[in-house]
C-alpha cells in the first residue's frame, strides 16, 4: 500500500502562550476591552459569536469551528486551514498583534502549536491496514487479547529537542477510517518577547510534518 505524498493537506492550526503577569496577583482581561479588541478583530475577520466566558471571552466562527480564546492570562488562536498554511500563519499572527498591541503585552511564556493533517488512503479502513501491515508485526491472535471489534490502532512519539517538546500522533480518524490523521504539538516551555518567534515556530511545526513525517511514513519499514 503506497500513500500518495500529493493528498497529505494541513486541516488546523492552534497556537496559543501564556502572558507574563505585569502585576501581582495577575487579573483576567477586563470585559469592556475584550469587547473592543473583538470589535477591532472582526473588522478585518469573520468570527461571528463573541461569548463573554467566567475570566475572558471567546470569538467563534461557527461554520469551521475556527476561535479566538482570551481567558485570565491565555490568549490562543484555533484556525481552520481553509486555503493553505502560509494565510492561516499570517491570519493568526496578524491577531496575536492586534491583542498584544492593544493590552500592551510583550512578555510570553510558554508557547504551544498544534499543526493537524489528514492523509486520504482509497478504501474502507485503508488507513488502519497501512498502519497496522507496515508497523505492527502483531499476530490476530496478539490481538484479540485485547478483545473484539478493533476498528484503528495508531502511534505516539514523545521527543525532547532542546527547548521544545514535541508529541506526534498517527492514527486513522474514527469518523472516517480511510483517513490517516496526523497530530503534531510542539512545546515551548519557555519565556520569550515580542511575537518573531511565534511565526518562526509555526513554520517549524509546518516543515516538521511536512518533512520527516511525511518521510517517515512513505519510506520503506
Amino acid at each position: 500500500m503506497v500513500l500518495d505524498h500529493k493528498l497529505l493537506r494541513e486541516e488546523r492550526l492552534i497556537t496559543g502562550f501564556f502572558v507574563q503577569p505585569q502585576k501581582y496577583p495577575p487579573g483576567p482581561f477586563e470585559r469592556s476591552q475584550l469587547a473592543i479588541v473583538y470589535s477591532k478583530i472582526t473588522q478585518k475577520y469573520d468570527y461571528s459569536n463573541f461569548n463573554l466566558l467566567p475570566n475572558g471571552a471567546l470569538m467563534l466562527r461557527p461554520a469551521t469551528q475556527s476561535h479566538v480564546q482570551l481567558q485570565e492570562l491565555l490568549v490562543q488562536v484555533n484556525e481552520a486551514i481553509e486555503v493553505h498554511f502560509d494565510a492561516s500563519k499570517e491570519k493568526v499572527l496578524d491577531i496575536f498583534e492586534i491583542v498584544t498591541k492593544y493590552f500592551q503585552l510583550d512578555t510570553f511564556h510558554h508557547l504551544g502549536v498544534k499543526l493537524i493533517a489528514a492523509w486520504p488512503i482509497s478504501g474502507d479502513n485503508q488507513a488502519s491496514k497501512f498502519l497496522e501491515e507496515k508497523y505492527f508485526k502483531i499476530s490476530e491472535t496478539s490481538f484479540g487479547i485485547l478483545g473484539p471489534g478493533r476498528d484503528s490502532l495508531g502511534m505516539r512519539f514523545h521527543f525532547n529537542r532542546g527547548n521544545s517538546l514535541y508529541d506526534l500522533r498517527i492514527e486513522p480518524q474514527l469518523q472516517n477510517l480511510s483517513r490517516l490523521g496526523i497530530e503534531l504539538d510542539i512545546q515551548y516551555p519557555i519565556l520569550f518577547k515580542g511575537l518573531k518567534e511565534v511565526g518562526t515556530n509555526m513554520q517549524t511545526a509546518y516543515d516538521y510534518l511536512f518533512g520527516e513525517v511525511r518521510e517517515f511514513l512513505e519510506s520503506p519499514v
